[in-house]
């Protein structure tokens, strides 16, 4: 299940320790757009890259592939939002390219404001 991202002020509780352990972890992110609406699909984004720094302020992937080689996403700092990627193959259905075990996996559903 995605993780969401809060609208609200409140963050989950931070442990560096276990933020450092994905420093340098191969991750796998799927990111969905949806509408105002909260049930319509804009767009489905997938990258995936090395986790280069994890801090309070947001975890920092820079991207490999295809399509965000060299750009450096900013995730929110949701620890839980990584899970352990199970072994084997996974093909982005965006770009067509396959990533072979990745140690990490995260989602992500991102809502678009409701305009005033």
């Amino acid at each position: 299940m995605p993780s969401e991202i809060p609208d609200g002020s409140s963050r989950p509780p931070w442990d560096q320790e276990e933020a450092d352990g994905l420093v340098g972890q191969l991750v796998l992110a799927g990111i969905t757009y949806v509408a105002a609406d909260g049930k319509t699909v804009t767009s489905q984004v997938q990258c995936w890259g090395r986790i280069v720094s994890a801090k309070p302020e947001g975890i920092a992937v820079v991207c490999e592939g295809k399509m965000w080689s060299g750009e450096t996403m900013t995730l929110p700092p949701h620890l839980s939002a990584f899970q352990a990627a199970k072994p084997g193959e996974y093909r982005l259905r965006s770009t067509g390219e396959t990533i072979e075990n990745p140690d990490l996996t995260t989602s992500w559903t991102i809502t678009q404001s409701k305009k005033s």
